[in-house]
């Protein structure tokens, strides 16, 4: 394929009919589903099976989730100017174009990570006792939000200059090294990722509960690390974008991963929320297997005195649910994960933990 751009001739080794456009609808499109669903599954779980009313973070992820949309409708729309394409197969319009949607892309992308972060330390304080660790990860996050917005709208003076210096020799403009900035930003942004996965583990921990469970409830939280893996694989492409020549072509996985890592982010935060559907669906599966127990015991003259006691013992264990973590009886509130508490465990309810205790005092008289 000969050169059809206004960017010169061809680079020996270069083939103007490869693009990367395939690539980036697949892994778009596909991570645009999961986390629809993962959305309406939250929803769903706090609407029919959780006791827990919908709070600030459920909100939170739901905004998320139409700004995450917006850049995934940036990249669908840059196929059409050619991302993913060689420099040399754009015209001047094309590329204009793909730079204006990048300039659209950074203040969506940050707006989307900014709410799914928040909705994560949000979910932390309905459960965790760590108000002031919390409002300095805010704080944090809010602050790395504005840094970024305000530097990307200040970057190039004329803004118009952040596209013009790429196709117009005589324009004339300042920019601060963008590429650069990106690189340096999405490093901020994994190790703010990892600070927000650090926070709740020292603390659960400390919890009285066996090992076991501990380790269960460190594991459903660190799932948030995918999200970290994700942003450092956008970081790999972001410093290869910096010491590109060809920026259409090395810009499209950047793309395309600052569309992924925040769908990536709002699965993971749904994540935590599903486990009273979880335990749902375990207790339906549970009572058919039992069922189907019980039927080969009655075809075998069972008593309906039996039948009566398991039936009860399966129907109070399908009690009220509490939230996605029920926090137990604990000198300053343990945890107990995915499993139903008892009368005497803490309850949670309306968001406030409520612990009941138990004294016996025991005298003579003389």
């Amino acid at each position: 394929m000969e050169a059809t751009g206004d960017f010169g001739p061809v680079p020996p080794g270069i083939d103007l009919a490869e693009n990367q456009q395939t690539q980036m609808l697949s892994a778009v499109i596909t991570v645009m589903i999961i986390g629809t669903l993962a959305v309406l599954l939250r929803i769903y779980t706090r609407a029919k099976t959780s006791k827990t009313t919908f709070g600030l973070d459920d909100f939170l992820v739901f905004a998320a989730l139409l700004f995450a949309y917006g850049t995934g409708i940036c990249v669908i729309i840059s196929i059409k100017f050619k991302n993913g394409w060689h420099q040399q197969a754009l015209t001047d319009s094309d590329f204009v174009s793909l730079w204006k949607l990048l300039f659209a892309h950074v203040f969506i992308y940050s707006t989307t990570v900014t709410l799914t972060k928040t909705s994560i330390v949000i979910f932390y304080h309905r459960i965790f006792n760590l108000r002031w660790s919390l409002y300095f990860a805010i704080s944090i996050i809010i602050a790395y939000f504005v840094a970024v917005i305000t530097t990307i709208a200040a970057a190039c003076r004329p803004t118009s200059y952040f596209w013009d210096q790429y196709i117009d020799p005589t324009a004339k403009g300042t920019c601060i090294d963008v590429p650069n900035f990106f690189f340096v930003s999405g490093i901020v942004a994994v190790l703010i990722d990892v600070m927000i996965l650090c926070v709740p583990v020292p603390v659960i921990w400390k919890l009285q509960m066996p090992k076991s469970q501990r380790v269960a409830v460190t594991s459903i939280l660190l799932l948030g690390g995918f999200v970290c893996i994700v942003g450092i694989v956008r970081v790999v492409f972001l410093y290869k974008h910096t010491q590109s020549k060809d920026p259409s072509w090395t810009i499209a996985p950047v793309f395309m991963w600052s569309c992924v890592e925040p769908f990536i982010g709002i699965v993971c935060a749904c994540l935590p929320t599903f486990s009273s559907l979880f335990r749902r669906w375990w207790a339906v599966l549970g009572f058919k297997k039992s069922s189907k127990k019980q039927e080969d015991y009655y075809d075998a003259g069972g008593s309906q005195t039996r039948r009566s006691k398991q039936q009860a013992s399966e129907d109070e264990e399908d009690g009220p649910q509490g939230d996605e973590v029920q926090l137990t009886s604990f000198p300053g509130w343990p945890l107990n994960f995915l499993r139903k508490g008892g009368r005497d465990d803490a309850e949670l309810s309306n968001s406030k933990i409520l612990i009941k205790e138990e004294v016996t005092i025991s005298y003579s008289v003389q």
